[in-house]
């Protein structure tokens, strides 16, 4: 099993190509005064700022099952775990799956979506029919393998380097208001 919500997705791919366009744009055609290099500064870190978030937000969560091992990135967090490991909730049209070691969590892109919907239905039954499966075929309290333990971590990749010009843009202006300018 593999999803990913591919409208949600192509539309964060057009804001992340999107950004270095305008920005150019914008640098390219506007009129230039005693504080241009602030104000180019503060779009370039803005565009880079944008991209990051909807790289973060829209091409970065997706769920993966495969090999009896689940996979889910969300936005700022991805947890593994084994599937005898994770049981699946649903309350009110909401998922949700609790995972030994870990808690309750959300995934991110198996929420309702207008957009996707049919696809992430469709996903939702997959997953909880996957989790079923190994549930029934090991009844609770016995394991079946010695496999690596549920985990959680922050995600962290080559994209977070969209966050350096926003940072240093705001340590420039913290100086710069410092030393009375």
């Amino acid at each position: 099993m593999h999803y990913r919500n591919r409208v949600v997705f192509g539309a964060a791919v057009i804001g992340v190509v999107a950004q270095p366009c305008v920005a150019a744009y914008v640098l390219l055609t506007a009129e230039t005064d005693g504080d241009g290099l602030v104000n180019a500064a503060a779009l370039l870190s803005m565009a880079s700022f944008f991209a990051w978030l909807f790289a973060r937000i829209g091409i970065q969560p997706l769920i993966r099952c495969e090999h009896g091992l689940l996979s889910i990135h969300n936005p700022l967090l991805s947890y593994r775990a084994p599937l005898s490991d994770v049981q699946f909730l649903a309350r009110d049209g909401a998922v949700g799956l609790r995972i030994e070691g870990v808690g309750v969590l959300r995934p991110w892109v198996l929420s309702r979506s207008i957009f996707d919907g049919r696809r992430a239905r469709s996903a939702r039954r997959e997953l909880r029919d996957l989790i079923t499966e190994v549930h029934v075929a090991a009844p609770s309290g016995t394991s079946t393998d010695g496999g690596p333990p549920a985990r959680r971590w922050v995600r962290r990749g080559a994209t977070d380097l969209l966050l350096l010009p926003p940072l240093a843009f705001a340590i420039w202006n913290v100086i710069d208001m410092l030393m009375g300018n």
